[in-house]
């Protein structure tokens, strides 16, 4: 175990190099004596870098430079981590009141015996390393502290993180099953155009099939042919173009103006395809509603694709619904 080591500061050098003596023979070491109380401080500076600064600074009260002892301890106790000891033939009440805020180890009044200020050195070394200790143990547990606050901090933020990935995905779930509900209710409302116009012709061809069997005279070729007629006039995509147009605009509130916007090359004829189109009709059916064959409906399509420059590996139907 390393000795005790001392920095003695007393402006009576004839005492300071007796202590010093009678401290080396008790095994302590001594690295220095200083009669002024700056000279001390600017020593004990340099030890400090040279990584020797002192145990124990027994401090005299009364010293010969520009500042005494106590506010020499109070300088050295508030930028190293030497303990001190005073010592002082001055008034013990004026020297307690003094100095108790910088709270030194020990008081030693002279004459000094040499057993009591081993014993004071002794005791202030024990309690100085006890202190030293327990502000060690102290930063390790505030920075254990801060380790885990810093950890707990961390999971929390993944944890967070988490949360709103979470609600993230339940977000753009519920936007997905809103969208398929919507596309849903449309394709329903589609539906519902064709059916109220098959529900029309067949009403008018009813009509006039009840107008023909009330007769008590037998159907001719010209009752017939008027009601083939109104089979043709109502079966005809253009006649009732426009009133299917209205009802689709109102499902799909928009979709001719953006088609006109970003592709005005496009004909009448063609916004009815992709009118169709975007009611994710089949060919099949595109080819019975506009009175034209099933190659012919490809072709259209494929003039359709051509005007809208879609490369290969787009699908045209879609590209349509995405407009």
């Amino acid at each position: 175990m390393a000795p005790i080591s001392l920095y003695i500061v007393e402006d009576e050098l004839i005492i300071a190099h007796d202590l010093k003596n009678k401290f080396l023979e008790l095994g302590y070491e001594v690295y220095g004596i200083d009669a002024k109380g700056e000279n001390a401080i600017e020593n004990i500076a340099n030890l400090q870098e040279t990584n020797k600064e002192p145990d124990i600074v027994i401090m005299d009260v009364k010293l010969a430079g520009n500042i005494d002892g106590i506010e020499t301890a109070r300088i050295l106790t508030e930028n190293y981590n030497c303990g001190i000891i005073f010592l002082t033939s001055l008034n013990k009440n004026e020297v307690f009141s003094k100095s108790f805020s910088l709270k030194p180890y020990a008081y030693l009044f002279k004459p000094v015996d040499i057993d009591q200020i081993r014993a004071a050195i002794e005791v202030a070394n024990y309690q100085r390393n006890l202190e030293i200790t327990n502000e060690r143990i102290i930063s390790e547990l505030k920075n254990e502290i801060e380790q885990r606050k810093k950890a707990e901090k961390e999971r929390n933020q993944r944890l967070q993180e988490r949360i709103r990935a979470e609600q993230k995905v339940n977000q753009l779930l519920k936007q997905k099953h809103n969208m398929e509900l919507d596309l849903i209710n449309r394709e329903l409302a589609t539906s519902s155009i064709f059916i109220s116009q098959k529900n029309k012709i067949i009403g008018l061809i009813r009509k006039d099939m009840n107008r023909l069997l009330k007769k008590e005279k037998p159907i001719n070729k010209v009752e017939v042919a008027r009601v083939l007629k109104t089979i043709d006039e109502n079966i005809k995509f253009d006649n009732d173009w426009y009133r299917i147009k209205a009802h689709f605009e109102k499902i799909h509130p928009g979709f001719f103006d953006r088609l006109r916007k970003k592709f005005p090359q496009l004909t009448p004829n063609d916004h009815k395809l992709a009118a169709l189109l975007r009611m994710n009709l089949a060919t099949k059916e595109i080819s019975h509603i506009l009175k034209i064959t099933s190659p012919s409906t490809e072709i259209s399509r494929i003039r359709l694709r051509k005007k809208l420059e879609l490369p290969k590996g787009i699908n045209l139907t879609q590209f349509i619904c995405e407009v």
